[in-house]
């Protein structure tokens, strides 16, 4: 298929881009039970036009912190960055202020009885001294609770960056955010969660929700009372935690935010289908291919990470649009069970629902095109020599 004349990966595009600043971005994954958060996390770390600043896990696992690790260690030691990127996890909040474990349970599709469990495998491969294929992560294997506290990292993050700098892409739970929009001031900084976001943020892409109306599995699946596909529960706040960040965001209008809240459907990604050719054509030893081999035994999967995140890199272009349908209005989510509604209010200009200019194919080629792209690159630098490298993290 012929990719569109503006393509990501194209010089043009490449050599504009070159004069602008690199984007600060985060982000907030539940990488464990799909592999499209593995493609997303690729696509930020090789992309000489973002700074990732961090990755924040909102699906508390060991496996997830370490898998989330060793995929950003790889590509951005050997890539562009050559910086180790700091990883937080969700923790849910005691009355008595201990830390609650995070669980070893690996991923087990009980639905389809096809799915494959692939964080497990990602994180020993690359983030153990005694495989073949160490990277040096910033959170080797068997060292999970080192991660960083989500509120504290994302907190830090935020505090350094400069005003009015950093995307948010979420692309999973909500749980984080909910617990930084509440958080007071600490060590990093004097501001309220609610004024470091006012200050700091300039776009936060939200991938869940059911446009104009429905009910999202990003929106209530980290609830407690909600059994997972591998037949435990959702270990977070739940659609209490979503309904915090969907309603009490900050705006123009209380708070003088001057950014813009993005939302991607789980209509958006559905039927963009890749990762296929990443396996098939790919390194070797990559290993968001790896993964996408774990999981989905080299077909192709449902993109609504990477869509959601590509987005946050490089905005509308030819690919994407905003919906006409919801040219002025607001998300609402019902905090009872986590379904939303688009509520018409022509007050609010600042949010959007994401559409797809282009179709399925056409979106779905140029990712594909991205993971080989950042794959290759990563891997031929990886074997010559290293003059930098990013070790643990102190």
């Amino acid at each position: 298929m012929t990719r569109l004349p503006l393509a990501l990966g194209s010089a043009d595009l490449a050599l504009s881009q070159d004069r602008k600043p690199k984007k600060n971005l985060i982000i907030d994954t539940d990488l464990f039970s799909d592999v499209d958060d593995a493609g997303a996390l690729l696509l930020a770390s090789t992309s000489p036009h973002i700074n990732l600043l961090g990755v924040l896990i909102n699906k508390p696992s060991t496996y997830s912190v370490l898998a989330a690790s060793a995929i950003v260690s790889y590509y951005t030691q050997s890539y562009h960055q050559k910086k180790a990127i700091p990883i937080g996890v969700f923790r849910h909040p005691t009355s008595n202020g201990t830390v609650i474990p995070l669980p070893n349970s690996s991923f087990l599709d009980v639905v389809y009885w096809h799915l494959g469990e692939f964080a497990s495998k990602i994180a020993f491969r690359f983030g153990s001294p005694s495989s073949p294929d160490y990277v040096k992560p910033s959170i080797p294997w068997g060292r999970a609770e080192d991660a960083w506290s989500a509120v504290s990292l994302y907190r830090k993050l935020l505090s350094g960056a400069d005003d009015e700098s950093v995307t948010i892409a979420s692309i999973g739970f909500l749980d984080n955010l909910s617990l930084l929009l509440d958080s007071g001031p600490d060590s990093f900084s004097p501001l309220t969660g609610r004024q470091l976001i006012t200050q700091k943020v300039t776009e936060l892409v939200v991938m869940g929700g059911r446009y104009p109306m429905g009910k999202s599995w990003n929106f209530f699946g980290s609830d407690p009372d909600i059994p997972h596909r591998n037949g435990g529960n959702g270990l977070g706040l739940g659609p209490k935690g979503t309904a915090n960040v969907i309603n009490e965001w900050p705006t123009p209008q209380r708070d003088g935010w001057k950014g813009r809240v993005v939302y991607v459907g789980d209509e958006v990604g559905g039927n963009v289908l890749t990762g296929a050719e990443l396996v098939k054509e790919g390194p070797k030893g990559d290993p968001v291919g790896r993964a996408y081999g774990y999981y989905a035994y080299g077909e192709a999967r449902p993109s609504w990470d990477p869509v959601a995140v590509l987005y946050a890199m490089h905005g509308l272009g030819e690919l994407f649009k905003y919906d006409e349908e919801y040219g002025c209005g607001r998300n609402w989510v019902d905090e009872r069970d986590g379904s939303n509604q688009w509520v018409w209010d022509e007050e609010t200009k600042n949010q959007f629902v994401l559409a797809l200019k282009a179709d399925d194919e056409t979106v779905a080629s140029e990712i594909d095109h991205l993971f080989l792209e950042g794959a290759r690159s990563a891997a031929v630098e990886r074997a010559g020599p290293i003059t930098e490298e990013a070790g643990p993290k102190a």
